[in-house]
């Protein structure tokens, strides 16, 4: 039986300003590698004496046939896990020395063109609904021009927003404080919002009261009613690409660097921890480019 659950989830929360959604993902992980133990009548004080046990839970997820992704992300829960144990001195040795996972294959994310961005941006404009549909375009203009991650749109704060310097000052992921440059279009979306669609929303509860976007109850808004809207507008459109919330994302730093920006540059507003991260998006910018240019090839030659 695994100790502390209740401890590392609260370090979670409070010390790397975890979303619900990820500290939940964190703790199913560990519930699994619990039930692989009860099952084998294995000890946590054999877990940390004796690094087979975790060497023999990795091979057992291999069998499952589980994704190198998923292998791979239940081995980052649970480093995650034992360095909080090594770190309050509650273990002496890291049962994950010598284990080894299987390298994940370099994927490139789906991004959206500059023309397909537009026509999205023009859907959630021409809705019937003009008080949802407001709302949804300066979502969008902030996942895109922002480079917001969705739960970072879910827990903007109206106190986040320094419309005097034109920034949004956000702590992000691990608590990491970041300065978004809030840029011309997405100041005015937000604006006009604040003071129509908002301003309706919010007199529908007061358990929204300090969140920036709300849902057609007033309620705080959540990843799923995003990920529901975005889908909605892209459907309109017609692209048939895998697309998401994030893919905003990733199109906002293909397009910065395809404009000059620099990798330093980017990381800074993206909040990337680690550069290696950001350079993705070199790798997909030469491709982007190159996928770019054999349309306009092909459509010019038919």
């Amino acid at each position: 039986m695994l100790i502390k659950l209740d401890d590392f989830s609260r370090m979670l929360k409070i010390e790397r300003n975890y979303s619900e959604n990820t500290i939940s993902a964190y703790l199913s992980d560990l519930k699994s590698f619990n039930v692989f133990l009860e099952r084998n009548k294995i000890g946590f004080k054999d877990v940390v004496r004796d690094s087979n046990h975790t060497k023999a839970f990795f091979r057992h997820l291999s069998r499952k046939k589980l994704s190198p992704r998923s292998i791979k992300r239940k081995f980052s829960s649970l480093s995650s896990y034992f360095i909080f144990l090594l770190d309050r001195k509650m273990i002496k040795n890291n049962p994950l020395n010598g284990v080894f996972t299987p390298k994940l294959p370099k994927v490139l994310p789906e991004i959206l063109t500059l023309d397909e961005i537009k026509k999205v941006f023009l859907q959630s404009e021409n809705t019937d609904n003009e008080l949802l549909g407001l709302r949804d375009r300066c979502i969008l203009e902030m996942l895109y021009s922002s480079g917001l991650r969705a739960s970072e749109i879910c827990s903007l704060k109206i106190n986040n927003i320094q419309f005097d310097l034109d920034l949004i000052r956000f702590f992000g992921k691990g608590n990491k404080e970041r300065m978004i440059p809030l840029t011309y279009y997405a100041r005015r979306w937000l604006e006009r919002y604040l003071t129509q669609s908002r301003r309706i929303l919010s007199e529908r509860s007061t358990k929204g009261s300090n969140f920036v976007f709300l849902s057609n109850n007033g309620l705080p808004l959540t990843r799923v009613e995003i990920n529901r809207a975005v889908k909605k507008y892209i459907d309109k459109v017609g692209i048939s690409k895998k697309i998401s919330p994030h893919t905003f994302r990733h199109s906002f730093a293909t397009h910065l660097i395809d404009g000059g920006a620099n990798l330093v540059e980017v990381q800074a507003l993206l909040g990337h921890a680690d550069i290696s991260t950001t350079e993705i998006y070199t790798h997909l910018s030469r491709e982007f480019i190159d996928s770019e240019y054999m349309k306009a090839f092909e459509k010019n030659n038919n």
